[in-house]
């Protein structure tokens, strides 16, 4: 289980900080838009990491086992709320960001979310074995 834990927070570094500087120097030109992508790609970054974390540990668990697709659905959406919440003012609210810069907030989640259905299904699939 730790080898796992390890495995993962190794990839996710890697591959999150990869496609951060390759985002940041190839598409943002504007220094006021650089917070805010990291702060983007910290948070699915962390939530990622703690959602794969939290699914590797319950997986040793056969009553969550069972069910771990069906919270998987649910932390998704949770992760979505939470996610248009805290960047509503520059998607949607006040502070409306131009269409390129709104778009290039999702490059994140096009980032891990794959990383993310990788993860859990190699899980459970390992453990359905």
């Amino acid at each position: 289980m730790i080898k796992n834990i390890l495995i993962i927070l190794v990839v996710f570094i890697f591959v999150g900080t990869t496609s951060y500087f390759i985002h940041l120097y190839t598409l943002v030109d504007d220094g006021t838009f650089k917070p805010l992508l990291k702060s983007a790609y910290l948070f699915h970054g962390f939530f990622s990491l703690g959602l794969l974390v939290l699914f590797t540990i319950l997986a040793q668990f056969k009553n969550f086992f069972d069910q771990l697709g069906f919270i998987y659905m649910g932390l998704l959406v949770f992760k979505i709320v939470i996610f248009a919440s805290l960047f509503y003012p520059q998607l949607l609210g006040d502070n409306l960001l131009p269409q390129f810069y709104r778009a290039s907030l999702l490059i994140p989640v096009i980032v891990f979310l794959p990383l993310e259905v990788i993860f859990i299904s190699k899980l459970m699939r390992s453990k359905k074995a």
